[in-house]
């Protein structure tokens, strides 16, 4: 299938452009350190919205993010009750190796994007929001089980 290649062939020009040490860490893990950086006030609540997973998965990955010493928890002085969550010196590293990346694959890409007209492009963009909802429809389905 096409996108299964499609898939593959970014997961790999990713490992070979980004540095080893990302690669200690999941692809959840990853994707949380950067919405903690992010993200104004970054407690549970916000990042599983921005995110778009339940709560429960954000408190598992942030404990071991934790763990990990990749962020920490603090309460600010206003609100004792909600925990928030900023990098550490270690997640902070991630977050801008990721973010590099992330650039990087902008830059290597743009050019190919140049060759198909606004009307092609606004054709591939609905075809992703519809493949994006859809595959968020399942992912509901099967955490509603």
């Amino acid at each position: 299938m096409l996108f299964k290649e499609y898939l593959e062939k970014q997961d790999i020009l990713t490992k070979l452009i980004e540095e080893n040490s990302a690669y200690d860490y999941g692809y959840s893990e990853i994707h949380t350190v950067e919405a903690i950086e992010d993200l104004q006030e970054a407690n549970v609540t916000n990042i599983s919205k921005h995110l778009n997973i339940t709560k429960g998965a954000v408190s598992k990955i942030t404990k071991r993010l934790i763990s990990k010493n990749l962020i920490e928890s603090y309460r600010i002085t206003d609100n004792k009750q909600k925990i928030f969550f900023k990098l550490t010196d270690k997640g902070n590293a991630i977050y801008e190796e990721h973010k590099k990346g992330h650039d990087l694959w902008l830059k290597r890409d743009s050019e190919f994007f140049k060759q198909f007209s606004k009307k092609e492009i606004d054709i591939i963009c609905d075809f992703m929001v519809k493949y994006n909802d859809h595959l968020d429809n399942q992912i509901n389905n099967i955490e509603g089980e």
